[in-house]
């Protein structure tokens, strides 16, 4: 038994350095674009990419998007020999053989096939990206249990949602070791259980606190950079969580910011299967609100921005209800509106001149 265990171990971790020799190797000596979500998760692996190739790498350019979830030809600056996006979709307006894709979210259709790509690490039920890129590239290599890679990993993984309890044992060991930071206060934890605030009863795991800031780009400006670029010019955890760093001082001032948006009421509205409000704001607060006016319906909030309607929507825990699922239904039926996301979470983006049009079907599903 002990003998069958070891040598699935080594196979498994064969086929991960297969994967990280198959990108630095491709990597090597190149002009890379590396393109990635505008959220946590994105944030994280987009840095964990960087990190890994950029002494490998002639040169690295890179962007965090995500107004429109697809990484189109004017998101990328110069002409780079490999665009590896991260956490979003290529357009199938990329040239998919100089496309390195790894992504964790279901494929959409008209999009390039997997097989069609450079090469790909693909698993829509891995929970998250950076999770994906720890488990299937990094695992079983030296970065595997590098401090920071692994901080990197939990950031994205519990930014979009994982739950402490669901993380491999391994990962909960080595992230148990290498996330302790010793201060003049003793030792700093950061997968110390803690009660919330908010007397709901249920624990969270100290790293959990940090997650906030990552998304505070993407709610000031709609694009990833500014945190990005912190996660890129750092490889110290201390940097980030004490705010040493001055693009740490930043996040900070965004998250002073954004509190009086949060604060934000909204009118709800029901349809059969959920509920939804409209607000209009140059904030990206729409899925602050969705989480914070959350009871016991899946809630989405959709903003009206300029020409375009941005949407996000929030599925309480209890229920059994896939939130990308659903608003996967709405695909083709609106020209131009991309809908999908995970269970618990997901996101539309159209027109605002189709709104109407979306309340209509929304009632009618």
């Amino acid at each position: 038994m002990a003998a069958n265990i070891k040598n699935q171990v080594q196979q498994k971790n064969q086929i991960q350095n297969q994967n990280l020799k198959k990108i630095l190797d491709l990597t090597k000596d190149k002009e890379v674009f590396i393109a990635t979500h505008y959220d946590a998760d994105g944030i994280t692996s987009g840095a964990i990419i960087y990190h890994l190739i950029k002494n490998n790498a002639k040169k690295i350019n890179t962007t965090s998007k995500g107004l429109v979830f697809r990484i189109e030809p004017e998101d990328i600056s110069g002409n780079p020999d490999i665009i590896i996006c991260t956490d979003i979709k290529p357009s199938q307006n990329l040239d998919p053989k100089k496309v390195i894709y790894i992504d964790h979210h279901p494929m959409q259709p008209n999009a390039p096939m997997l097989k069609d790509f450079l090469f790909h690490v693909f698993d829509h039920e891995a929970q998250s990206c950076s999770f994906l890129i720890w488990r299937d590239i990094l695992q079983g290599s030296k970065f595997a249990v590098n401090s920071y890679m692994v901080f990197l990993t939990l950031l994205g993984y519990f930014g979009d949602g994982g739950k402490a309890d669901n993380l491999p044992i391994e990962l909960q060991v080595i992230a148990g070791e290498l996330l302790q930071i010793e201060t003049k206060k003793g030792i700093h934890n950061l997968m110390e259980k803690k009660k919330s605030f908010y007397g709901s009863g249920k624990d969270y795991l100290e790293i959990e606190r940090y997650v906030s800031a990552l998304n505070t780009g993407k709610r000031m400006h709609w694009h990833g950079n500014v945190p990005f670029e912190l996660m890129k010019s750092i490889d110290d955890i201390k940097l980030f969580i004490y705010n040493l760093h001055p693009i740490a001082e930043v996040l900070q001032d965004y998250k002073k910011q954004l509190r009086e948006y949060y604060e934000m009421p909204i009118e709800i509205h029901n349809t059969k299967r959920i509920q939804y409000a409209v607000i209009e704001c140059d904030k990206n607060i729409q899925g602050v609100l969705a989480s914070r006016h959350l009871k016991h319906k899946p809630l989405m909030v959709m903003n009206k921005l300029k020409d375009i309607v941005i949407a996000s929507m929030r599925v309480p825990d209890h229920l059994n209800f896939d939130a990308g699922a659903f608003l996967s239904e709405f695909n083709g039926k609106i020209e131009g509106l991309t809908g999908g996301g995970h269970e618990k979470a997901g996101g539309v983006t159209l027109a605002r001149d189709d709104f109407d049009r979306f309340v209509e079907l929304l009632n009618e599903s």
